[in-house]
């Protein structure tokens, strides 16, 4: 035995790392278990033992192959990151990194550390030593199945799971979780991490904040379990059946023909999030045999404590690389001067490209993006989030598998209040909604009133015969590299000319 491969993980991250594990993480990181699956809940020190273990194994073998996927791609390397900042902080490791990317560790042992989001297209075909799979509870089924043969051909291979609750009672997260619970053997071990089990957590504060706040809210959040549906306006069953693990592309690799979309806008201040989403018609070819109208969101972004000067250039930057039909932004609370900011730097960025295109060859689509101010109030949310919930339940509308989207929409609670409105929110308790928030406003932009039949007689292919094909739990089918229609009509409804129903 080599002398790195005698170092335990608690002497590496005691001594190498300078991050000693605390009782329960040493608990989990010595684990011999094929298997080892956590459900956690907050603040309990989850992703520091994911990157200390993830290290651990990288270091201590040659030519290890090391494999992290979360549910988002951004959550995969945030998880790389994190691993990083560790390796290169310790004097004693950092000699051994040769390489830091992006999306790739190297030590100088030949072990390599890998970040990649959940795509069946790429996780297929590594041969790995570990796969650890982040907020597993969010990641589509058949990314486990393509991800877990990748351990076979390794001797000695592991797999770690872990995420906060979620998923039905047949997600593979929940139920190998159940299983290490109730039948722990060598082959599956789990741990289930409250709160109260991360030693720097109050106590007593932890005891104040689970007196005043509903125990399906404290379950969830802090003693990390499965709760029903009550209170809640979306349900886990709409949510998930309407989720797909489709590949979005980043800005800067869409096509030249620019996407047509509609998005939404939402502005934060303090401890929210300044969000857009962005809103698209599915090109699905008619495969899914309806005469209506089905919907994505081939983009999504929110960014904390972000001056509202550079979110407007970021939102600028985005909207020119589609072809932005509306923005949506809400001028309530601390929107009403980013919002006039935003249609003045838009329209300024649109006469700019217009004029450098002038007199050249070729036909540009640079039609203007409106920027449409609007208040956020209870009917609007009424409005905007019922037919959020009315696409979801008929199968029009694809989301991604985005574990801050999704945990927002289903932290979303409705009350009935006594002048007859309803109050849809976030409470400030559980989180945050920005996300949600400003996917509601990307939903205002779409035309219920015009019959698509016509349209739908006369539209032409535009995906490839051989486009690989993923199908909703509710029986949706999206590609896994899906295009939107270019059909500008079924996003340019304009919010607030209806009264009658809250836009």
């Amino acid at each position: 035995m080599t002398t790195a491969q005698a170092i335990t993980v608690e002497l590496f991250a005691d001594q190498l790392l300078a991050q000693p594990l605390w009782d329960h993480q040493l608990d989990f990181a010595r684990s011999l278990a094929r298997y080892r699956v956590m459900c956690a809940g907050r603040q309990v020190g989850k992703s520091r033992v994911l990157a200390v273990t993830a290290l651990h194994e990288a270091f201590t073998k040659r030519n290890a192959t090391v494999l992290l996927v979360s549910a988002g791609e951004t959550a995969s390397r945030r998880l790389l990151e994190e691993c990083a900042a560790m390796a290169t902080a310790s004097p004693l490791l950092r000699g051994s990194v040769l390489d830091d990317s992006k999306s790739q560790i190297t030590l100088s042992n030949g072990s390599r550390l890998i970040s990649v989001p959940a795509s069946q297209r790429q996780i297929r075909g590594w041969p790995v030593d570990l796969l650890i799979i982040d907020e597993a509870g969010f990641v589509d089924p058949e990314i486990w199945r393509a991800a877990e043969p990748s351990v076979i051909a390794r001797r000695g291979s592991r797999v770690i799971l872990s995420s906060s609750p979620w998923g039905s009672a047949d997600h593979f997260f929940r139920q190998l979780w159940r299983r290490g619970t109730t039948s722990p053997d060598d082959q599956v071990q789990s741990w289930h991490w409250p709160s109260s089990t991360s030693p720097m957590v109050d106590q007593q504060l932890l005891a104040e904040i689970q007196a005043r706040e509903p125990a399906d809210y404290f379950s969830r959040e802090y003693l990390a379990e499965w709760t029903d549906d009550a209170g809640a306006y979306f349900t886990t069953a709409e949510l998930e059946g309407a989720v797909a693990g489709y590949e979005y592309l980043g800005v800067g690799q869409l096509p030249a023909s620019r996407p047509t979309v509609a998005g939404g806008i939402d502005w934060g201040m303090a401890r929210d999030a300044n969000a857009l989403v962005m809103l698209g018609v599915l090109d699905d070819c008619r495969e899914n045999n309806r005469d209506e109208l089905t919907y994505f969101i081939p983009h999504l972004e929110a960014h904390y404590r972000m001056p509202y000067a550079d979110f407007i250039k970021r939102v600028v930057e985005v909207a020119g690389k589609y072809s932005t039909i509306r923005l949506v932004s809400e001028t309530n609370g601390v929107g009403a001067y980013p919002t006039e900011s935003l249609r003045s730097t838009m329209n300024e960025d649109w006469q700019k490209r217009r004029n450098e295109w002038t007199g050249r060859d070729g036909w540009v689509d640079w039609t203007p993006t409106m920027v449409t101010g609007v208040t956020t109030d209870n009917r609007r949310k009424a409005s905007g989030f019922g037919q959020l919930k009315v696409l979801l339940q008929q199968g029009r509308i694809v989301l991604p598998r985005h574990p801050e989207l999704l945990k927002q929409l289903h932290a979303l609670e409705f009350e009935q209040l006594t002048a007859g409105q309803m109050r849809i929110a976030v409470p400030d308790r559980a989180g945050h909604d920005d996300l949600a928030m400003a996917l509601m406003q990307a939903i205002s932009t779409i035309n219920p009133y015009k019959p698509w039949g016509d349209w739908y007689a006369r539209e032409e292919r535009f995906l490839a015969t051989d486009t690989e094909w993923l199908t909703a739990g509710n029986g949706t089918k999206i590609p896994v590299r899906p295009q939107c229609w270019p059909l500008r009509e079924a996003l340019q409804r304009a919010p607030g000319r209806d009264k009658s129903d809250g836009w």
